[in-house]
């Protein structure tokens, strides 16, 4: 895997369980990536490798990078960065990757921004760039927390919105104070926003998975084409994917990698990338279940079976696109090729 060391700078307490890490390379380089992006934090426990995704929470004209860590229950690395690391610390880190980023074309009119809890991060991002850059968008904010004391970059975001009061509005729903978000309230509020024309807005989701899920099936009833519904997932509670067969029977493959060519024998019912671990060649990789994009690659040739899918959307899968932690080859004349 390609990584970096990464030195903490300073720690910014956020609310009372979440906060965020500033962090800068430990040999000076400039880190390239995208807002909205994540970065995969590496550490050994019991001579076990563990590896753990966060969004970025900086963006690209920033001068630190820094991820916002929320604790969560049973959750042994969040509980650990905020107990344990501190300033000066050294963080081993893959670089940044990911498929939740603004559109790189402005042919859509507005975007609007589905997020819960730390699923606010990457948006965070997002507007921060896209306001600094002036990018020719209109953006709402739908923003769900349990209290208003749970509101992560609170008054970063108000900050945002008078500074930019004809592009960015924010909505805050607060469950404590009976506003929780429910798919009556999401067909309301996407006619409101969209006047009933959905071709013309693009819809960013990021929080728990049943909030994306929710969400994701009202837009689908409403007629919302699936191409314009993105969606940002780290949780590994995602729902299997049937595959058209039952076994997957092992194949040759070809993959190529930072101009290095290998060649793999996938086995029996083996994901491409445990094959590839097997064999020491170091693929990108996160959650090993389908439900971020760390792994992403494509396939040139040949017919891969990705299992179980949360990130790509059908134009990605049409194009070739695959997660290699779920993906399986469907014959002996599969090349994968990283970008």
């Amino acid at each position: 895997m390609n990584t970096i060391q990464l030195i903490v700078d300073s720690i910014k307490q956020e609310t009372r369980d979440t906060a965020t890490f500033y962090l800068r390379p430990a040999n000076g380089e400039q880190i390239i990536y995208q807002a909205g992006q994540f970065i995969t934090l590496i550490f050994t426990h019991h001579d076990e490798e563990i590896t753990r995704s966060y969004s970025l929470s900086s963006s690209p004209h920033e001068e630190l990078l820094s991820i916002t860590v929320k604790r969560i229950s049973n959750g042994e690395i969040s509980r650990f960065m905020l107990a344990h690391v501190k300033a000066g610390d050294t963080l081993t880190a893959i670089r940044p990757a990911g498929r939740f980023v603004l559109p790189e074309n402005l042919s859509h009119r507005q975007l609007i921004y589905f997020s819960a809890g730390s699923g606010i991060v990457p948006v965070f991002a997002q507007l921060k760039y896209a306001l600094a850059e002036g990018m020719d968008l209109r953006f709402t904010l739908i923003y769900s927390s349990q209290s208003t004391t749970d509101i992560i970059f609170k008054a970063q975001l108000d900050e945002l919105s008078l500074s930019h009061p004809n592009q960015l509005s924010i909505k805050y729903l607060i469950s404590d104070e009976a506003n929780r978000l429910n798919n009556l309230m999401v067909e309301k509020l996407v006619k409101q926003l969209t006047n009933g024309h959905y071709d013309d807005t693009l819809f960013y989701i990021c929080g728990p998975f049943p909030y994306m899920r929710m969400i994701q099936f009202a837009l689908h009833y409403m007629g919302v084409h699936s191409g314009n519904i993105h969606k940002e997932n780290f949780v590994l509670e995602t729902i299997p994917v049937t595959s058209s067969i039952t076994n997957f029977p092992p194949h040759k493959i070809k993959i190529h990698l930072k101009n290095e060519w290998y060649d793999l024998m996938v086995g029996e019912n083996q994901s491409i990338l445990q094959a590839a671990l097997q064999n020491n060649i170091q693929l990108p990789y996160s959650c090993r279940s389908g439900a971020c994009s760390a792994c992403f690659a494509r396939c040139t040739n040949g017919k891969v079976e990705v299992a179980s899918n949360e990130v790509l959307t059908p134009d990605d899968m049409r194009n070739g696109y695959i997660l290699t932690c779920t993906g399986h080859p469907l014959d002996d004349d599969v090349v994968i090729e990283f970008n």
